[in-house]
């Protein structure tokens, strides 16, 4: 296992467990990660931190990574199974996505999503 998915194997658990903290740690102080709730983006982990309990107010989502794939540019594609359901955990989504993630040195600088998996 590369030190790459090594993270993101720690990122997936801390998102799936809902630790921010340690979610957090794996992330660049200036990340940038889609906004799947209002659209666009969200830059840095001061706002990570508020879109995240604003989501968690709303659905529970949980990431199952599938495959990982370290692309030519370093970039790392995840295959990943995701689920979302409401606070009553009533099942409205059942998908499988790519995620693309862009690193800063060691941490997560930016997150995409692909919502077909042969897409990258």
């Amino acid at each position: 296992m590369t030190p790459r998915i090594a993270l993101l194997t720690r990122l997936y658990d801390a998102y799936n467990k809902g630790d921010f903290d340690a979610f957090a740690a794996e992330l660049d102080p200036a990340v940038d990660w889609p906004d799947q709730i209002g659209g666009g983006r969200v830059v840095g982990v001061e706002a990570m931190r508020a879109f995240w309990a604003q989501r968690d107010g709303m659905v529970r989502v949980e990431a199952a990574p599938m495959e990982f794939t370290v692309l030519e540019d370093g970039r790392v594609s995840v295959a990943t199974n995701q689920t979302v359901h409401n606070l009553e955990g009533r099942l409205w989504s059942d998908s499988c996505v790519r995620h693309i993630y862009t690193f800063q040195g060691e941490r997560v600088s930016r997150m995409d999503i692909v919502e077909r998996l042969d897409e990258a």
